[in-house]
C-alpha cells in the first residue's frame, strides 16, 4: 500500500524528530514518501498530484487547515484520507477518536490501515469543500484576525482565540444591522431574514477550547448532511447565555434569537454587504453571497 504523507512544517506539534519517527514507523508497514507543503494550498495540489500517481492514501500531518486542503485534493477520488493530528485544535481528527499525539495517531493509523475506509459526505461552500465546519459573520471574523497574527497564534494558542474573540465582538463588527437572509430545503422554498451570523457543520462538536467541546449543533453527524445555526441577535446578555449553554451540555441552544438546522442538502446565505468567512478554521475572504451544500460520498476517509 502506498501512502503519501504530507507534512505542514509550520503546524504546532510538527518537529523534525516527530517527521522522522513518524516516517520511520509508517515505513514498516506501508510503502511512504514525504512531501512538505511549502504556501498556502500547496497541499491540496499535492494530494491531487497523489492521486493521480496512483497512490492508496494520503495522510495529512498539520493542523485543521492541511487536513482541509487535502480533503479538497482527494474529494471525489478513490484515494484514502487519514489524519495524523500536528495542529493546536485538530477538531476532525479528534472528532473521529483519533489520538492527539501525533505518534500514537501514527501507530492508530498502522493499527487500522487495512480496514475498509469509509466513504463520507463533506460539505460545500461554493467551490470549496469543509470537514466540520463553515462560518459567516462574527465566527469569520475572529478567523480572520487570528490568522493576520501566526506568530501570536502558535505562541499563545487557545487563549489567543479568546482574547480575539472578546475584542472582535465588542469592537470589529456591526452588532445593530442584521443584514443576512438564508433559504434552505430541497428546492430553498424556506427562508430567514434579519440575521448576524450563520454556521454550519458537518460534524460535531465545532471546536475544542483546551479539553472543552464547544457544541454548536451537536446533532450534526459526518455521514448525515449540514446542520446549521443561525442568530438574529448579537446583544451581550444573550450572545454570553448561548455561548455558555454551547460549552454547558451536548443539546441544542433553546433561545428564540436562534434558528437551528439539521440534515439539509443545500443552504443559501445571502448578505446586504461582504462579511468574513471561515471554513475549517480557515480565513476565506470577505463573501456577500454562498451556497453551502452537503455532497453525498465525496471522500474517502480512514480512521
Amino acid at each position: 500500500m502506498r501512502l503519501l504523507l504530507i507534512v505542514n512544517v509550520n503546524a504546532s506539534a510538527v518537529t523534525p524528530w516527530a517527521i522522522n519517527v513518524i516516517e520511520r514507523a509508517l515505513s514498516s508497514e506501508l510503502d511512504v514518501e514525504v512531501a512538505r507543503t511549502k504556501r498556502q494550498d500547496h497541499a491540496t495540489h499535492l494530494a491531487r498530484g497523489a492521486a493521480h500517481e496512483g497512490f492508496d492514501v494520503v495522510a495529512p500531518l498539520g493542523g485543521d487547515g492541511t487536513v482541509n486542503e487535502v480533503a479538497n485534493g482527494l474529494a471525489g477520488t478513490n484515494v484514502s484520507m487519514a489524519v495524523i493530528p500536528g495542529g493546536g485544535t485538530n477538531v476532525l481528527a479528534r472528532s473521529l477518536g483519533i489520538p492527539r499525539d501525533p505518534i500514537e495517531a501514527t501507530w492508530h493509523l498502522i493499527a487500522n490501515h487495512r480496514n475498509a475506509p469509509h466513504r463520507v459526505p463533506l460539505g460545500r461552500a461554493d467551490d470549496r469543500y469543509f470537514t466540520f465546519a463553515c462560518g459567516i459573520g462574527l465566527d469569520g471574523a475572529i478567523v480572520r484576525d487570528v490568522e493576520r497574527r501566526q506568530r501570536l497564534k502558535r505562541e499563545i494558542g487557545h487563549p489567543y482565540y479568546v482574547w480575539s474573540a472578546t475584542r472582535i465582538f465588542f469592537t470589529g463588527i456591526d452588532r445593530r444591522r442584521p443584514g443576512v437572509r438564508l433559504r434552505w430545503g430541497p428546492n430553498l422554498e424556506h427562508s430567514r431574514d434579519g440575521l448576524f451570523l450563520v454556521i454550519s457543520q458537518k460534524t460535531s462538536p465545532f471546536t475544542y477550547l483546551g479539553s472543552r467541546e464547544m457544541h454548536i449543533c451537536p446533532d450534526a453527524r459526518l455521514e448525515k448532511g449540514l446542520d446549521l445555526l443561525a442568530l438574529d441577535t448579537l446583544r451581550t446578555p444573550t450572545v454570553l447565555r448561548i455561548v455558555a449553554q454551547t460549552f454547558g451540555s451536548r443539546k441544542h441552544v433553546r433561545n428564540r434569537h436562534v434558528l437551528s438546522l439539521h440534515d439539509q442538502e443545500r443552504i443559501e446565505v445571502v448578505s446586504e454587504r461582504p462579511l468574513p468567512v471561515q471554513m475549517d478554521g480557515e480565513y476565506l475572504g470577505d463573501r456577500d453571497r454562498l451556497m453551502l451544500e452537503s455532497v453525498p460520498d465525496a471522500l474517502s476517509l480512514l480512521y
